[in-house]
């Protein structure tokens, strides 16, 4: 009996392994593509420092039109004013726009640099312009509570010197 329950073992295990390297493979075949696209692929590297109140972030990516898809198909949020010219041309930002919550996004990269292993337990985010495909967007933020091991960060979005979203997070570190 318990012959069976170490080759159970084993062979969940070599499942295991098999699949982590399936989405190694599917990640580095979706990653050319995405470059060869026009994206911008980044090596992930964590900020040094000891966090506390008062602990700065920064992070900068453009946002090109690949972004804009690879977000909609993800998400399933294939609303005209992010792909249809005509259609976006017709509302008040004159022309397609990035999903705010890509936008935004940008600040759940900016956290995962931070030191130590990051959770995201809270975000709460205030649109105020929109964001362009082929626009750069800066995220900035700012440790402003600590408390055990829960940061509260002041976090805002910039496109050329202007806020086009702000708000907070709340982040574990281990």
């Amino acid at each position: 009996m318990e012959a069976i329950g170490s080759l159970k073992k084993e062979k969940l295990k070599e499942s295991i392994i098999s699949d982590v390297r399936q989405n190694r493979i599917m990640l580095e075949k979706v990653r050319e593509f995405y470059r060869n696209s026009g994206g911008d692929v980044r090596e992930f590297k964590k900020f040094g420092g000891d966090v506390d109140v008062g602990y700065k972030i920064e992070y900068e990516k453009k946002i090109q039109d690949v972004d804009v898809c690879f977000f909609g198909l993800a998400t399933g949020d294939l609303n005209p004013v992010h792909f249809n010219e005509e259609v976006a041309a017709s509302t008040r930002f004159g022309g397609r726009v990035v999903h705010g919550m890509l936008t935004t996004g940008l600040v759940s990269a900016a956290v995962a640099r931070m030191p130590g292993i990051v959770v995201l337990l809270e975000s709460c985010f205030r649109y105020k312009k929109p964001v362009y495909p082929g626009d750069t967007v800066k995220v900035q933020g700012e440790v402003v509570e600590k408390e055990g091991s829960r940061y509260r960060l002041d976090v805002k979005c910039i496109v050329d010197e202007n806020v086009v979203a702000d708000g907070h997070v709340v982040v574990l570190l281990w």
